[in-house]
């Protein structure tokens, strides 16, 4: 989770990139990427997306873990091609051997953007 915060403040996402497996799949509420996606290519292509398009602060607010995984309730404030806007999600992480195998992110837009 701290090499998505860093990545979202800052648009420098290669340490999270660095944690994915080859064969990631992953799922975002985010037009250009529907549906399950996978592959680490596609992932990257979705980062080099967030790293043109966004910047934030995230605040975890709680965090659930399973078996399978762990997820992250985090409030996010920020700018999305230059417009303001917050949002509280969820992004769950699936991790196996240090690798991120699947993940998938859950949001609401209390507001919406501006």
């Amino acid at each position: 989770m701290n090499h998505w915060i860093m990545g979202a403040a800052t648009g420098d996402w290669t340490r999270l990139i660095g944690m994915l497996a080859e064969s990631v799949t992953f799922h975002v509420p985010v037009e250009g990427f529907a549906g399950v996606r996978h592959g680490a290519a596609d992932a990257i292509r979705f980062f080099e997306w967030l790293a043109a398009s966004v910047r934030a602060d995230l605040v975890v607010h709680s965090v659930l873990m399973g078996e399978a995984g762990v997820a992250f309730e985090v409030q996010v404030a920020g700018t999305m091609r230059g417009e303001s806007f917050t949002q509280r999600l969820c992004l769950v992480f699936e991790v196996r051997d240090g690798l991120v195998h699947h993940f998938r992110e859950y949001l609401a837009w209390p507001g919406g953007l501006r």
